[in-house]
C-alpha cells in the first residue's frame, strides 16, 4: 500500500493567533484553506501541510482539549549560521518560546529549539559536514 501524501493535524487553542504567528514566520498560508477555525500551512520545499484545528472543532474527537501526548518535534533545515540565528529572531518577535537556546552539538550541528504559542515543538538545525 502506497500513501499519496502525508500532513499533519494540532489542536491549537486560537486558530488567529496560530495563522499570525507563522505568518509572521514567514510559512506559506495553504490557499485551500477558508476556514476560520482552521490554520494551515505549507513547510520545506515539498509543502509540508501541518493543520492547526481550534479547539472546540472537528479536531476534539482526535484530541480533545487538555489532551496530553508524546509530540513530536518537527525539524526545519537551515543553510547557514545566520539563517539560524534569523529564525530564533523571528521566532522571538513572532511571540514563540525558545526551549533550547542556539548551539553546536556534539554531532556540529547548530541550532536551537522552540514552541509556539500553544506548545508545538519545532528546531531549526543546521547540519554541516565536517568543520
Amino acid at each position: 500500500m502506497k500513501s499519496k501524501k502525508i500532513w499533519a493535524n494540532f489542536s491549537v487553542k486560537d486558530a488567529k493567533r496560530t495563522h499570525e504567528f507563522y505568518t509572521q514566520l514567514g510559512f506559506t498560508p495553504n490557499q485551500s484553506n477558508n476556514d476560520p477555525q482552521l490554520a494551515s500551512f505549507l513547510f520545506g520545499e515539498d509543502h509540508f501541510v501541518i493543520h492547526f484545528f481550534e479547539q472546540g472543532t472537528k479536531i476534539d474527537d482526535y484530541l480533545p482539549p487538555g489532551f496530553t501526548t508524546n509530540e513530536i518535534i518537527f525539524t526545519l533545515s537551515a543553510e547557514s549560521e545566520q539563517e539560524v540565528r534569523e529564525w530564533k529572531d523571528r521566532v522571538q518577535k513572532a511571540g514563540g518560546s525558545i526551549s533550547h537556546e542556539l548551539n553546536r552539538d556534539e554531532n556540529n550541528y547548530y541550532g536551537f529549539a522552540f514552541a509556539d504559542p500553544d506548545g508545538h515543538k519545532f528546531n531549526i538545525l543546521l547540519m554541516e559536514k565536517g568543520m
